[in-house]
C-alpha cells in the first residue's frame, strides 16, 4: 500500500497520551494505530448507514406503520440506542446508551413490547 504525504494533526495532550497508550498496547506505531482506527471508523459508519436503511425499509413495510418522529416512535428509539451503543464501544460503562435515552425522555425499545 502506497501512502500519501504525512498530515500534521494537533491533539489535546490527554488525547495524545490516550492514543499513544492504546498504540503501545496494540504494539503499533502511533501513526499506524491512528490510520487503522480511522479506517475502522469508516467501515463502521458504512455499516451503521446500511443498518439505518434496512430499518427504514422494514418500518415502511410494516402494516399500518407511521413514520416515527424524534422521541416518539419505536424505530427512532432503536436507531438512537444503536447509535449511542456504537459510540460507547470504546470501553464506556454498560447501559450508558440506555441511560442517555432515558435522560432525554425517549422510550427505550424492547423486544418484549
Amino acid at each position: 500500500m502506497r501512502l500519501a504525504d504525512a498530515i500534521p494533526l494537533r491533539l489535546t495532550v490527554e488525547k495524545r497520551e490516550l492514543y499513544e497508550a492504546q498504540a503501545m498496547a496494540a504494539e503499533l506505531p502511533l501513526s499506524t494505530y491512528l490510520r487503522n482506527r480511522l479506517e475502522r471508523d469508516d467501515v463502521l459508519l458504512e455499516e451503521v448507514q446500511m443498518l439505518r436503511r434496512a430499518v427504514e425499509r422494514l418500518a415502511d413495510r410494516a402494516p399500518g406503520a407511521e413514520k416515527s418522529t424524534a422521541g416518539g416512535g419505536d424505530m427512532t428509539a432503536v436507531l438512537l440506542e444503536m447509535l449511542l451503543t456504537l459510540r460507547q464501544l470504546g470501553g464506556a460503562k454498560n447501559g450508558l446508551a440506555q441511560k442517555e435515552l432515558e435522560r432525554q425522555g425517549i422510550t427505550l425499545w424492547s423486544s418484549e413490547k
